[in-house]
């Protein structure tokens, strides 16, 4: 993992272009972020309001092949022909299995990934379709923020070049969203050693609870968990799962003696709609 804030410049620039046809006017236009039921994967997308009235759309992670179709369809009934950016957290097969079919259908402006080496087919797929330098791919190498309209992205990269456990999970990015005051917090599928880094993070930029916090690793368990959950604080929860891969009992204990009300993916579609003061949650 190279240190160097060259991508970070570019992406800084890059987008001060969508910030010129986005930017800010007085009150605070509804953030909404679709939760997809594709099994234990991950697809997300949010659509929110720029200054001039122009919808924008980041999409984080593609599902896995099979979800593709699904996935574009869904896009494009919110709208969207194309994605102001996307954001791939890791690389497994549940996260970037979608990636070629869905780039294919609508094409990104900006595409974030991690920087590190992944395995396995579909991140040789992905290495193959950007290998050609046309798609406008960045690997983040250092924590990133950039501003759509009137919502907040903050990015954190993994702080380790290595793991020594659970390599790619703990290599997720994990995207802060500020909408007014409410705070969605989506951790990709960081596992306990990267947890114990978002804690100190929390801690850094004085965040002491979420509005929602997408639940890493589709709600598998670990022993720091019960410690990440208290140090975000959510008031609801989003676990991304199946009727055959549910999430562990032990993460919903923890969550429900926070009083954070938990939505799953494998009951159906989950939507959050954020406004300055709010959040609703739906499904």
């Amino acid at each position: 993992m190279k240190h160097t804030n060259r991508i970070v410049c570019l992406l800084t620039a890059a987008l001060s272009v969508l910030l010129l046809f986005s930017g800010c006017t007085s009150g605070t236009s509804a953030l909404t972020v679709d939760f997809y039921k594709i099994g234990k994967a991950d697809a997300m997308l949010l659509q929110g309001t720029g200054g001039d009235g122009a919808p924008f759309y980041v999409l984080i992670d593609t599902g896995e092949a099979d979800d593709a179709p699904e996935i574009i369809e869904k896009v494009r009934a919110a709208g969207a022909e194309r994605l102001d950016c996307l954001i791939l957290t890791h690389f497994d097969k549940d996260h970037i299995g979608g990636l070629p079919a869905v780039l294919d259908a609508l094409p990104a402006d900006h595409i974030l990934m991690p920087d590190y080496v992944g395995s396995g087919t579909p991140y040789e797929d992905m290495t193959a379709l950007f290998a050609a330098g046309t798609y406008p791919t960045q690997a983040l190498t250092e924590d990133t923020a950039f501003t759509l309209g009137q919502t907040q992205f903050s990015v954190s990269v993994p702080k380790q070049d290595a793991y020594a456990k659970k390599q790619d999970n703990n290599a997720s990015l994990v995207i802060t969203v500020t909408h007014g005051t409410q705070i969605l917090y989506l951790t990709g599928d960081a596992e306990a050693l990267r947890q114990k880094e978002l804690i100190a993070e929390l801690s850094a930029a004085g965040i002491t609870k979420t509005a929602l916090l997408k639940v890493p690793h589709h709600g598998v368990y670990n022993d720091g968990i019960d410690a990440f959950f208290a140090a975000c604080a959510p008031a609801y929860a989003v676990i991304t799962c199946s009727d055959k891969n549910p999430p562990d009992a032990e993460t919903l204990s923890h969550l429900n003696a926070l009083d954070t009300e938990i939505f799953l993916t494998s009951d159906g579609d989950i939507r959050a709609v954020c406004r300055e003061n709010g959040i609703t949650v739906t499904q």
